[in-house]
């Protein structure tokens, strides 16, 4: 299946809306740690920065730290999570997965992966924090791939699943982040292609060539 022969679903706006709510405190809450401090920083500061109320705050994190931390259950955007659990967009469970985590990173995503490097270096509770919510991050993982397939999936897939797709969309940002004329898609396609080369039979002609270097 080729990306122009997939409909993908349509997403309400409502949805998309909250997204960018959730974003815009999480983003408003580091810039606020990192200027104040974690213990200075207020939820009636971040709800001000974004123009929302400290009660629509509590809509979407219940407290300061789970904001700087992010909404990690959520991979990707909504339309592009309704689009993989749908079996899109190209129908390969790597490539989509590369898709995926790659449609929830704009330039400002990509700015936030420095902060969060830097706060975490003066804010332990932050880092302890990023530890905690791996295991949201895993649970969301098991739930777009049984929603894709169908089925009950092992936990130690989702969990590996989760592990590697966050190692390499990281390596990914960070080389676009050297290089931000290029997309992240591209990148993260090129990373998910080195680490399919672990797992690839090395070619006969090869093993001999390192036997006679040996």
């Amino acid at each position: 299946m080729s990306l122009f022969e997939y409909d993908a679903p349509v997403v309400g706006l409502r949805e998309q809306k909250k997204h960018q709510t959730r974003l815009d405190l999480c983003r408003a809450a580091r810039r606020s740690v990192l200027e104040r401090g974690l213990d200075a920083t207020t939820v009636e500061d971040v709800a001000k920065a974004v123009g929302v109320s400290p009660r629509t705050f509590f809509n979407y994190y219940e407290t300061k730290l789970d904001a700087v931390v992010g909404p990690v259950g959520e991979i990707g955007t909504p339309s592009a999570r309704a689009q993989f659990t749908a079996g899109g967009p190209t129908g390969s469970l790597i490539e989509d997965l590369a898709q995926l985590y790659a449609a929830g990173f704009d330039a400002e995503v990509l700015e936030d992966i420095s902060q969060v490097s830097e706060i975490v270096r003066t804010e332990p509770r932050v880092l302890a924090g990023l530890v905690t919510a791996g295991a949201k991050h895993e649970s969301a993982v098991a739930g777009l791939l049984s929603a894709r397939v169908g089925d009950v999936l092992a936990p130690e897939f989702a969990s590996l699943t989760a592990a590697l797709m966050s190692t390499l969309t990281m390596r990914a940002a960070m080389a676009v982040g050297q290089h931000p004329d290029r997309p992240l898609t591209a990148a993260l396609h090129d990373y998910c292609a080195m680490a399919a080369r672990l797992f690839a039979p090395t070619p006969a002609h090869e093993t001999t060539d390192n036997r006679r270097r040996g």
